[in-house]
């Protein structure tokens, strides 16, 4: 489907990874992997995912192998940009400062979204309200890609 808008792109929070991990096929996961948009995603939110993987796994359907969460993830991964924490450093600092109060562990995804001039799409309502940044919940996306006909 051809696009008559101009290139979307979005920082994704781990919460909207997991989402798309925790079931094959969902609804997130599809966005994900669609072309309506390019998503990003900061080197640093790996370890997450990382420490997430046996509540993942244990959330997948019981007769999944652990060896398709790996699948799952480099599936999911294809979609998304990972972008090296070098290229999104010198907002690091602004980015904490902004979080500190909220979730200091989020600042990577801030970062990287003050870096692209983009929006995040997360459903964590912590990152509601920093100004200079548009925060999507998947509700408020799915939304905004009607609106565009993007979707």
């Amino acid at each position: 489907m051809e696009r008559d808008t101009e290139e979307v792109r979005i920082v994704v929070d781990t919460n909207i990874l997991i989402s798309a991990l925790l079931k094959d096929g969902s609804f997130t996961g599809r966005i994900l992997r669609s072309d309506y948009c390019n998503f990003y995603y900061p080197w640093d939110g790996l370890s997450e995912i990382d420490f997430y993987r046996e509540y993942i796994i244990s959330k997948r359907s019981k007769h999944v192998q652990i060896n398709s969460f790996e699948f799952a993830l480099g599936f999911i991964l294809e979609s998304v940009n990972v972008v090296p924490s070098e290229m999104y450093s010198s907002k690091i600092k602004l980015a904490f400062d902004l979080m500190r109060e909220r979730d200091a562990k989020d600042t990577p995804f801030l970062a990287l979204a003050l870096q692209l001039g983009c929006p995040l799409w997360s459903n964590d309502k912590h990152f509601q309200g920093i100004e200079g940044v548009l925060v999507y919940s998947t509700q408020a996306f799915i939304e905004f890609l009607q609106s565009n006909r993007s979707f």
